[in-house]
């Protein structure tokens, strides 16, 4: 029986440890309280023990005159029926041996002033509680004491030992309490038994040991135990096993509450560690019985103070992948083993040690060549005694002298979309301390690059938003790598990215103009935008509303003649730049000219005459009009040409001036609208 579960209500574990089956009975009254029976075959007797589960129903029983106790015969018409009665107090002095002093508690238990509170009587829940809490521990006390003496069990009412009987016949035990059942309605346990017996002694289940610091911690299943024990003696032996002595004088049971719901726990304190010492555990059935020793286990107290952690623990780095640590250490404990050196990114851990085996004792320093100036580097100096115990020190923190920042960011490559999104990608730099990029930016490559990121970016790629309404076609990127102790790298490669065209170019002006009669020449400051891939020359002819493309100019072109005009005509000219995207600037203003009328033709056919007797000469010419006045130039070799003469509608002319010389001669035509033609063919002479 479990007394422990009896205490705190658990009844149905109870009734399944006291092996009883609920009986049949259907009465309808008040409520049902229960008992639970067991009994044990000794041969030439048998014991019968029960339990009420309820405190009300143990008190009752002893006031109503104790249980009824019924056996049957198995295979035989044979009922006995036996009233069992707790001793009074005078029958507890008389029948209890002077030396018992658990009779008197048992006495005590029974007939104590402690009362279970009346149906009728109207208190408030603290006094119930109270009285209930007092009551059940009572009952848990009588019910222990009852198991561990049958003797005790007979005088409470909770046992009864049947000498009456024969081996090998099987009886049926039936037991209820003698109550008022219009009050207090009491069922009835049963329980079969083979009068077999007597029966070996029980066998104790196997038990553990766990070492602590000067305690050994002996532990055993509770849900195997419970079955078969009620109580416990725990003992111990610091002879080998030769000799044991037990550890509790009383039976030992615990609470099964928090940890110890599905295991038994008993703590031995120890004088001194690591001296070996044997236990053992005796279980107390229901019947006052003592089960075989379970088997003996060997527990010694472990050493689990670890040493005092060391103080101004120092990280410091000298130079590449060096830290030099150094500690002090004023008062090692004797059973000092070593230092274990540990390394971690995370001032939370975990650490890894970086060594294999333990520093020595008198050791203040360890240089770590592992270190990553790049990453974090946190370290812990930690002496261990000689039982492994560890006494771990505050991290220390290494402050890294990190100036040279990551390489140079490569194969910045990205695009424009009409849309103005710009995407930015490049490879990803080899460091493993880089945090991070910054893309910066400019309008032009000379001018300075401002950054586009707020923050580091943690990929290498980047999308931007730019402008298409700007005259500015191009737009400049470099990007800047960063490690983590935020030393930037060279800036990368300038990337230049033209942006879709979308505003026509500035149309060019036109600066002045020469009209002749058989050419135009012009001459134009061309267009400003930069993007200008070539130019159009457009004419329009007399009053036409229709321009014509005359000429595709070079974009550095600033002058063009055109000679296929017509002497007097009107001529309008203008010009439109074309830009790289096939955008078209506006017509420039329109340039409104005439070319001049034809000259008239010159004379052909001019000849000289030379008559030297008589100083004379004469000029003889052909001209398809009549109506025209012809100017006669002469000149005085080497003097120039000069007007001499006049002839209206004569194609002759007598020269009788004429002194001993050389010179020449040419006529010019006059039109009658004043006009004039050019000169024409020179003819020398030479007069004696």
């Amino acid at each position: 029986m479990c007394q422990v579960q009896l205490a705190t209500g658990q009844a149905k574990t109870q009734r399944q440890n006291l092996a009883n089956q609920p009986s049949d009975d259907q009465s309808t009254g008040p409520q049902r309280y229960h008992l639970g029976a067991v009994a044990r075959s000794y041969g030439d007797s048998i014991l019968v023990r029960w339990a009420p589960e309820q405190a009300l129903l143990f008190k009752a029983a002893v006031r109503s005159g104790g249980y009824r106790l019924t056996r049957r015969t198995v295979g035989a018409n044979e009922v006995i029926d036996i009233t069992v009665k707790p001793w009074t107090v005078e029958e507890w002095k008389q029948r209890a041996n002077r030396r018992d002093t658990i009779a008197g508690v048992c006495s005590q238990l029974l007939w104590g002033k402690a009362e279970p509170m009346p149906f009728d009587q109207n208190v408030n829940l603290s006094g119930i509680l109270q009285q209930q809490q007092q009551n059940n521990f009572r009952l848990m006390l009588a019910l222990l004491l009852a198991d561990e003496d049958p003797r005790h069990a007979a005088g409470m009412g909770l046992g009864y030992i049947d000498k009456n009987v024969q081996r090998g016949k099987r009886y049926v035990y039936a037991i209820s309490a003698i109550t008022d059942r219009t009050v207090l309605y009491s069922d009835t346990a049963r329980t079969l038994i083979t009068n077999d017996g007597p029966h070996p002694r029980s066998d104790m289940i196997e038990i553990k040991t766990e070492a602590g610091d000067r305690v050994a911690k002996i532990s055993w299943n509770r849900a195997l135990a419970e079955t078969q024990f009620s109580a416990y003696y725990v003992e111990k032996s610091v002879d080998g096993g030769r000799t044991f002595r037990r550890l509790n004088k009383r039976p030992w049971l615990q609470p099964p509450t928090g940890k110890f719901a599905q295991v038994y726990e008993y703590t031995d304190s120890l004088a001194q560690n690591y001296r070996p010492a044997q236990y053992r555990v005796i279980g107390l059935t229901a019947f006052g019985e003592l089960s075989q020793p379970s088997p003996v286990v060997t527990a010694q107290g472990i050493d689990r103070t670890g040493p005092a952690a060391v103080s101004k623990l120092q990280a410091l780095h000298q130079s590449g992948g060096r830290v030099r640590l150094s500690w002090q250490y004023p008062k090692p404990p004797g059973d000092l083993a070593g230092y274990v050196v540990a390394k971690s990114a995370d001032s939370q851990g975990p650490f890894q040690p970086l060594t294999d085996r333990l520093l020595a004792p008198n050791q203040r320093e360890f240089t770590d060549t592992t270190a990553v100036p790049s990453q974090p580097a946190y370290y812990v100096v930690v002496p261990v005694d000689t039982a492994r115990n560890a006494g771990a020190s505050l991290p220390a923190y290494c402050l890294f002298k990190d100036t040279n920042g990551p390489s140079k960011p490569k194969n910045l490559q990205g695009y424009v979309d009409s849309t103005g999104f710009v995407r930015l990608v490049w490879d990803r730099n080899p460091e493993t301390d880089l945090l991070g990029y910054m893309v910066v930016w400019a309008n032009d490559p000379t001018h300075v690059f401002t950054p586009k990121t707020a923050d580091y970016l943690t990929i290498s790629v980047f999308n931007d938003q730019t402008t298409l309404r700007t005259l500015t076609r191009k737009i400049y990127y470099r990007v800047i790598a960063y490690d983590k102790n935020r030393n930037p790298s060279v800036a990368s490669d300038i990337l230049a990215l033209t942006r879709p065209d979308r505003i026509p170019p500035v149309a060019p002006a036109i600066r002045t103009y020469t009209a002749a009669d058989t050419a135009i020449t012009i001459a134009w400051t061309p267009s400003s935008s930069e993007d200008v891939d070539y130019q159009i020359l457009l004419r329009r002819e007399g009053d036409s509303p229709r321009w014509t493309e005359l000429k595709k100019a070079a974009k550095q072109q600033t002058t063009f003649t055109d000679t296929d005009v017509k002497p007097g005509v009107d001529y309008a000219y203008a010009l439109i730049a074309v830009d790289s995207a096939g955008l078209r600037s506006e017509r420039s203003f329109p340039l409104n000219t005439r070319t001049l009328r034809a000259s008239p033709k010159s004379i052909s056919n001019l000849t000289v005459t030379v008559d030297s007797q008589q100083k004379r000469t004469s000029l003889a010419w052909s001209y398809p009009r009549t109506d025209v006045r012809f100017v006669v130039y002469r000149g005085l070799s080497p003097n120039g040409l000069r007007s001499y003469e006049a002839v209206n509608r004569q194609t002759t002319f007598a020269d009788t001036r004429v002194p001993a010389g050389q010179y020449e001669y040419a006529v010019r035509v006059i039109y009658p609208d004043g006009t004039q033609s050019g000169l024409s063919n020179r003819v020398k002479i030479e007069v004696k």
